[in-house]
């Protein structure tokens, strides 16, 4: 393996544990409005104004090292938001969006760091904060309350929720018990990504970049190693063209509208890097069946609503997303799709990516085979990822009207090589009905064929909610009324078999769902282990913990 694929493959482990100060200033602040505070032992780079845009109207964030006097910094406060669309339309949604997620919203700061950092956040309308809570609850130290603004420490790179005033944590946001959806006001959600100091940020006067001025078309090619985008807003439209063997940089104080797609329609997406706490937005795009006339997906459209992806790239290896921030996603946010042939060798790796989305078919992740997916955010509408390839872990997530966290379908791709997915946390798993044939944590739909999940492990995984909607496993390889909406599937031969589910710690549906297998005649779910799973704190014990019928079998409790 060359040197600098090697780099890449160990690149997160490095940086957490980079010596205080290891980064010259020098990396961005040359680029940049990001400003630089630097006192042992801490680092920290915080991104000013974006010009063109209007900050959130709902916080205001300040930024300081721990431990010590130093001044506040103010970094700009993003916000993307669900479209307000009424009761308007026919259906759960109009124009993509949910309408139980109506004027929703969600803002967000993105900043760099090394070592402790105390965070302060307010209210926009200088109204008092009441209770403030960090999710997931280890990242955020010394949590509490002064002035009407909340504090908090955080003391290594991690992506949390705060919520405020319980506005999540406290009440039933999607179904309630009593069978209706939730019909409050729009409700505004606040993340802090503290990302690690991301090395290599290409410089001003370096003759291998290309910098791109707001309002300047970039270019698609020329005699450039580097693609930056100069600070504020930008829009490439649909399918941009990216090129192998270049990197795409987008700065904490910048914002991108449009979509990103690899070269080719089935390669040609080898070592690229598109990296930076920048903003990757759908915002200026109507979803593709919302067109007129439609884009269809699927073999009908020929895939046409791909370019609706914010970043689409076909046989990758050797390539790299990092660290942005991708805003209501017009279709998926990042699909890597490798070929059935792939060297393991030559990974994708995708880590300390954010995913907001609000619409229908906002998918976060459709991994490809040499994928590593590590340290990302999600707040989806609809499936966090598909897992299959090299390695998950690390990943919080967080749904509101729908969308299954780990749906199984894909596991028949990894063909017998082992997956890890690990160190996961649900911090809100809601849904707005129970009729459907996904919405769970673990999610088998009836979809896809092929034996699956040999030396596949889910472990250590956390859903923190306390006020899930729905039940936790809902693995159907056939679906069955009531759970078989849009329509009845069954699942192509082949045996789901072999799972580990590890250290799982649920909470009970608050509909009283419970887990459920079933399997089909030519697709059986066997040989399943559940060892320390817990809902509630009661460890699942038996087959008597779940609904099931005659084609499950040889199910192990630990």
């Amino acid at each position: 393996m060359k040197a600098h694929h090697l780099r890449r493959l160990t690149l997160t482990l490095r940086r957490l544990a980079l010596p205080a100060g290891v980064i010259a200033a020098q990396l961005c602040a040359c680029w940049s409005s990001a400003a630089v505070a630097e006192t042992a032992p801490s680092k920290l780079i915080v991104y000013g104004p974006v010009p063109g845009l209007t900050p959130s109207d709902h916080y205001a964030v300040r930024l300081r090292p721990a431990g010590n006097d130093a001044p506040w910094q103010t970094p700009f406060v993003f916000k993307t938001a669900s479209k307000a669309v009424g009761s308007q339309g026919r259906g759960n949604v109009t124009e993509g969006y949910w309408r139980v997620l109506s004027g929703w919203s969600h803002s967000y700061v993105n900043f760099e760091m090394a070592g402790p950092v105390e965070v302060e956040v307010a209210k926009a309308d200088g109204t008092a904060i009441r209770k403030a809570t960090v999710h997931p609850e280890r990242y955020g130290r010394n949590v509490h309350l002064k002035g009407g603004k909340a504090y908090f420490n955080i003391e290594k790179p991690c992506l949390v929720a705060v919520d405020i005033d319980g506005a999540m944590r406290d009440q039933d946001t999607g179904m309630t018990p009593s069978g209706k959806i939730y019909s409050g006001p729009p409700l505004h959600g606040l993340s802090i990504f503290a990302n690690p100091i991301f090395p290599d940020k290409p410089r001003l006067g370096d003759p291998t970049v290309q910098a791109v001025k707001p309002g300047e078309m970039p270019p698609t090619n020329g005699n450039w190693k580097t693609l930056a985008f100069l600070p504020g807003v930008h829009d490439i439209g649909l399918a941009y063209p990216l090129q192998t063997n270049r990197n795409y940089y987008i700065p904490g104080d910048a914002v991108v509208y449009g979509t990103l797609h690899g070269t080719g329609i089935r390669g040609g997406g080898h070592d690229i890097r598109i990296f930076g706490c920048g903003t990757l937005s759908g915002d200026r795009l109507t979803h593709p069946a919302y067109q007129n006339p439609p884009v269809l997906g699927g073999k009908e459209g020929h895939y046409r609503d791909q370019i609706y992806r914010s970043i689409m790239i076909h046989g990758p290896y050797n390539t790299t997303v990092e660290g942005l921030t991708i805003a209501n996603p017009a279709n998926g946010a990042c699909s890597m799709w490798t070929a059935a042939e792939y060297d393991a060798m030559r990974p994708t790796l995708i880590h300390w990516v954010k995913v907001l989305g609000w619409r229908v078919n906002s998918d976060a992740f459709g991994q490809s085979r040499n994928a590593v997916v590590e340290d990302c955010f999600v707040r989806t509408q609809d499936d966090t990822i598909y897992p299959c390839g090299l390695g998950i872990r690390r990943l919080v997530i967080w749904h509101d009207a729908n969308g299954s966290v780990f749906l199984l379908t894909n596991l028949s791709f990894q063909k017998g090589q082992p997956l890890a997915v690990e160190d996961c946390d649900v911090i809100f798993a809601r849904n707005r009905g129970v009729w459907h044939n996904g919405g769970r944590i673990f999610n088998m739909r009836g979809e896809g064929k092929g034996e699956g999940g040999r030396d596949v492990v889910f472990r250590n995984i956390r859903v923190a909610d306390p006020r899930p909607t729905l039940e936790a496993f809902q693995l159907q390889m056939v679906t069955e009324k009531p759970y078989a909406w849009p329509k009845p599937m069954s699942r192509g031969p082949g045996d789901l078999a072999g799972v580990l589910f590890q250290n799982i710690e649920l909470q009970p549906s608050i509909l009283g769902q419970t887990n459920l297998l079933r399997g089909g005649a030519e697709c059986k779910i066997r040989e399943l282990t559940f060892d320390n799973v817990t809902i509630g704190g009661k460890k699942l014990e038996s087959i008597k913990d779940f609904k099931t019928n005659e084609y499950v079998e040889d199910i192990h409790f630990k």
